[in-house]
């Protein structure tokens, strides 16, 4: 595990260990790009949690096909920006592709590392990183490059399914408690802002910056 420079409180908490993560196929990204989501996990009322404005400059981590991409930079306008992340230059290549044909000139997509998302310092007015978190191999050193990316005042959007939720058919690996999600969060410099309820199996939780990592 490696040993970061952190705030005291969090110096005296554990950092959660890097843990083995099962990355989506590029060949399955489709389902990602159903029509029922839309309905099922409420995008817009999800983006509607960040409050983006025309101009705002959003990360989107995880981006997968760009499902949340295309809809943020539609809400930035051209004066804004979308960082779209994923670890996989399959899935790069079809936000790429996705961006091309439907003109979205303002989505950048980023090949970023399992440990670094490649973001530039301060530059992030919202961050969103939906069903993606439990994947991190790497949360520790992931989460510490995003707070350094966030300006000051910027938003965090996690979401994950409930595993409080017995009644989820959701694989146990795809699903986290919101007390985890909170003390790790705390833990990378982060403090809980809301928690929403809008998706009745998932956790919706807004995070700010906190303390400074350095």
């Amino acid at each position: 595990m490696l040993c970061l420079s952190l705030p005291l409180a969090a110096q005296q908490a554990r950092l959660p260990e890097a843990r083995q993560a099962e990355l989506v196929d590029p060949h399955q990204a489709w389902w990602f790009l159903r029509p029922e989501r839309a309905d099922s996990e409420k995008p817009e009322a999800l983006l509607d949690t960040l409050g983006l404005k025309a101009g705002d400059v959003v990360a989107d981590i995880g981006a997968g096909p760009g499902f949340f991409s295309l809809r943020a930079a539609r809400r930035v306008g051209p004066t804004g920006r979308v960082l779209a992340v994923d670890v996989q230059q399959d899935m790069i290549d079809g936000l790429r592709r996705m961006a091309t044909q439907s003109g979205a000139e303002n989505i950048v997509p980023i090949l970023g590392d399992v440990d670094d998302p490649k973001l530039p310092d301060n530059s992030v007015d919202a961050a969103l990183i939906v069903i993606s978190y439990h994947e991190f191999s790497h949360p520790a050193e992931m989460m510490r490059h995003i707070h350094k990316a966030m300006k000051p005042d910027a938003r965090l959007l996690i979401v994950e399914y409930k595993a409080e939720d017995p009644s989820s058919r959701v694989e146990a690996a795809h699903k986290m408690y919101e007390r985890d999600i909170v003390k790790d969060l705390s833990t990378f410099g982060f403090r809980k802002d809301k928690v929403i309820d809008i998706i009745s199996a998932q956790h919706v939780l807004i995070f700010r910056r906190d303390n400074p990592v350095n």
